[in-house]
């Protein structure tokens, strides 16, 4: 799950967290913080979202399986699923 941290809040988790991993005890509980690959907003977006992730991973299967289609092509597919 994707939270984001900003303004005071983010000051403050910078001031906690000074290296590439960092254990932080809350209330008792031993949290592993572990820096990230850089990504940007769409990388984000789709490490967030598992649906999401699944259907992009679906797609690059397709494209290697050579299970391509032009937009004409998706188009008549989505008409005929349609009409059945």
């Amino acid at each position: 799950m994707l939270k984001r941290l900003d303004g005071p809040d983010a000051a403050q988790f910078h001031r906690v967290v000074d290296d590439e991993n960092t254990i932080v005890v809350v209330d008792g509980v031993p949290y592993l913080i572990a820096r990230l690959p850089l990504l940007n907003e769409v990388g984000l977006e789709i490490e967030g979202d598992p649906d999401l992730k699944a259907s992009i991973r679906r797609a690059k299967e397709d494209i290697r399986e050579g299970r391509v289609y032009s937009t004409e092509e998706a188009f008549r597919l989505l008409d005929e699923g349609l009409d059945r």
